[in-house]
């Protein structure tokens, strides 16, 4: 089932859990919608489409950060009043399911039952306060460049202009948002119970993972796996990532 908001691809009613996917920067939502068919029948997953890609290409792009968390809380909440939810994020991903996270609290006293947040500092620290400002202010060939650095874009894809036309407005536009997260954490306490799992690629450059412990007063573990920034896409990677996620909510 595919809607607006939430594209999953193998529907599951008598699931216990929703896992929740929330996308990279400029990426879309078929590539975690697939994964539903290797998770056991107890776990439904979707992912979280943005504005204009994939099924909402024809929708502009968005750099309303606020305005994008409030609708995928509601959507998320709509489709699972009464599932027990769990949040995935890579990157830009783990960023909003943080965000999504704080405001579901906020506004339902409802918090993921687990969540799982990878290749990126903590939404709190310097690191990654200063993420999307920098990326924000980049000329495109800048921007480009920073693409080659980071990998994970097909060569194909940044050699060709008219390819690029397209891929560089919700890049861009996806950076921004990031720049508008808030992170706003209120008082001393760990915002979540939750346990937290975080995870990096070991060649990626290096983010402050250790920060996330602050994030909850529940368990967190950190795990390097092989290669760099969207080291997620590698065959094994992704097989250890499924299997570990399900393992952990048996």
């Amino acid at each position: 089932m595919v809607d607006k908001f939430l594209n999953c691809l193998r529907a599951k009613p008598n699931a216990k859990y929703a896992l929740i996917c929330f996308p990279w920067a400029g990426g879309g939502s078929n590539f975690y919608a697939q994964w539903g068919k290797k998770f056991p029948d107890s776990i439904e997953v979707c992912g979280v489409t943005l504005p204009g890609r994939e099924s909402r290409f024809g929708e502009p792009c968005s750099t309303d950060a606020k305005q994008i968390v409030k609708d995928t809380c509601s959507a998320i909440l709509n489709r699972y009043p009464d599932k027990d939810l769990v949040f995935w994020g890579h990157s830009m991903g783990a960023l909003f399911s943080f965000e999504t996270a704080l405001l579901m609290k906020k506004l339902h006293h409802k918090e993921p039952v687990r969540m799982f947040c990878s290749g990126v500092s903590a939404p709190h620290t310097p690191e990654r306060k200063s993420l999307g400002s920098k990326v924000a202010d980049m000329s495109d060939s800048e921007f480009i460049e920073f693409l080659k650095r980071l990998g994970g874009t097909p060569e194909q894809m940044i050699s060709d202009p008219e390819m690029m036309k397209l891929f560089l407005p919700p890049l861009r536009a996806d950076y921004t948002m990031i720049a508008g997260f808030s992170s706003e954490v209120c008082g001393t306490d760990p915002p979540f119970s939750c346990p937290i799992h975080v995870f990096d690629g070991q060649d990626d450059v290096k983010h402050n993972l250790e920060a996330w412990k602050d994030m909850t007063s529940g368990e967190t573990s950190i795990q390097y796996l092989p290669g760099g920034h969207f080291y997620l896409k590698e065959a094994a990677n992704q097989s250890f990532l499924i299997s570990y996620i399900s393992k952990t909510l048996v």
